[in-house]
C-alpha cells in the first residue's frame, strides 16, 4: 500500500523551514500521546509534526533513505520517532526523543540525563516500548486537531 502512494508521488526534495520534522506513527496510542505532550511546550514553535505514512513523511523519508517498503517485513524506521532537522541531521528511536526533549522548555534536564545513558540501552527500552506500544496504549483512526494549541504545526501532504 505504501509502495504505490509513492509510486503516484514525483521525487521532489522539499525547500523546508527552519522548523524541525517529527515523524510519528499516525495510528499508534502512544504517538498520539506523544505529540499532544510535545506541542503545548514547544513555545519557540520549533516542532512540525507529519505521520510517517502520510505522503509527505514518506518523501522525507526517501530523501534521507529512511524509506523501507512495506513488504521487506522490516519495523525500521516506520516503527520509531524520526526527528528530522534540515540540512543538519535527523535521529532515530531513543536519540530523537532526547533531541526532542532538548528543545522543550523545562525538559532540556531530562534530555540530558537521558542522554548520558549508553544509547545500546537507552535503544532497547525504546524499542521494548515500540514492540508493546499498541498493546498497551491501543490504536488512533485520528487526530483531533482541536486537542493541540492553535498554532501547532501539522503536514500531512505535499
Amino acid at each position: 500500500m505504501l509502495s504505490s502512494i509513492v509510486e503516484k508521488q514525483p521525487f521532489r526534495p522539499q525547500k523546508i523551514s527552519n522548523k524541525k520534522w517529527v515523524l510519528f506513527d499516525g495510528d499508534c496510542g502512544l504517538c498520539h500521546w506523544a505529540v499532544r505532550f510535545i506541542a503545548p511546550k514547544d513555545r519557540n514553535k520549533n516542532f512540525c509534526f507529519v505521520p510517517l505514512n502520510s505522503p509527505f513523511g514518506i518523501q522525507l523519508l526517501i530523501e534521507r533513505g529512511l524509506y523501507l517498503e512495506e513488504k521487506t517485513n522490516v519495523g525500521f524506521p516506520l516503527d520509531s520517532v524520526i526527528l528530522i532537522d534540515p540540512d543538519k541531521a535527523y535521529y532515530i528511536k531513543s536519540e530523537a526523543v532526547i533531541q526532542i526533549l532538548k528543545l522543550l522548555p523545562h525538559w532540556y534536564l531530562i534530555g540530558l540525563l537521558i542522554q548520558c545513558i549508553p544509547s545500546k540501552i537507552s535503544d532497547f527500552c525504546y524499542d521494548y516500548t515500540a514492540k508493546n506500544r499498541t498493546k498497551w496504549f491501543g490504536r488512533k483512526q485520528s487526530c483531533n486537531l482541536n486537542d493541540f494549541p492553535e498554532n501547532t504545526c501539522f503536514k500531512t501532504d505535499d
